[in-house]
């Protein structure tokens, strides 16, 4: 009997890793008229890799962002989907609206988070459910939680990761000292002392004409992280170990067949184990 072929991984993904493992062929063209600083909407595909090049790597979920400036440019407003396939088929569904400081890193003011968890057939888990108000004040953040206030500590240089995907855009291409901050991870956790730093630039394929520049991030109690824009200054992937965040027109489609697949496969299993029980 032949067995599976599995090669493992053996390095960190890069842009041009992810296209050999076929993640993408083609990046999503930009408008011309983009601006960072503008109204825009990315989607981003989610993708996970299991460590071997041919097997066990799987689209896991959608991540969509949408910026909309105020009329005075202090602050703009950040609306955050994201839903996550989890194993035999439940996930998770986030949206998030944000008000942030038209400052370096974009950070919050104020946000409006719900969170919804469905089981493996698509019904609702409400023991699950998460509703949640919470406004910057100094360095503390005040949190109302499915109707419970309480006190968490923040920061004075704080900012979030979703944030983080708007204000790399506004930052120059250059080897500037970037100041040490503080970040709210899913606005939840908060991960003290990271730095962003740029790394400068690759093309994509090696011998095409695609240039993407680079930008790591590192800090205490979190994965390193690197992102990746191109001459525009879109945002275009994201990656932190195994997982990548690509940006992708379709992700939406990409994870309604991925839950339909986990589903499915959930659902023959729990058959065959029926039948097996039942003789």
């Amino acid at each position: 009997m032949a067995t599976r072929r599995r090669t493992i991984v053996g390095s960190p993904l890069t842009p041009t890793l992810l296209k050999e493992l076929g993640v993408f062929d083609e990046l999503p063209a930009a408008q011309r008229d983009f601006a960072p600083d503008g109204t825009w909407s990315h989607t981003y595909r989610v993708w996970a890799c299991h460590g071997y090049r041919e097997t066990g790597n799987r689209d896991v979920g959608f991540l969509r962002i949408e910026r909309a400036p105020d009329r005075a440019g202090k602050t703009f407003t950040l609306k955050v989907d994201q839903q996550i396939v989890h194993a035999e088929g439940a996930a998770n569904s986030i949206h998030a609206d944000i008000e942030c400081l038209n400052d370096r890193l974009g950070s919050p003011v104020r946000w409006h988070l719900s969170s919804r968890f469905v089981g493996t057939e698509g019904e609702p888990r409400p023991v699950l459910r998460v509703e949640e108000r919470a406004r910057i004040e100094g360095d503390t953040i005040e949190v109302t939680t499915n109707g419970r206030t309480f006190k968490r500590q923040g920061s004075s240089r704080l900012t979030a990761d979703w944030c983080l995907f708007e204000a790399l855009q506004r930052l120059p291409f250059e080897k500037e000292s970037h100041p040490v901050f503080d970040l709210l991870e899913g606005l939840s956790v908060l991960r003290t002392g990271h730095r962003l730093s740029y790394r400068g630039t690759v093309k994509l394929p090696p011998e095409g004409d695609i240039m993407l520049h680079g930008f790591h991030r590192l800090g205490h109690g979190a994965l390193p992280y690197e992102y990746w824009l191109d001459e525009r200054h879109r945002l275009v992937m994201v990656v932190s170990l195994s997982r990548a965040y690509v940006l992708d027109k379709e992700a939406e489609q990409a994870t309604a067949l991925e839950l339909k697949r986990e589903r499915g496969n959930f659902q023959r299993q729990k058959r065959g184990r029926e039948r097996g029980g039942s003789q």
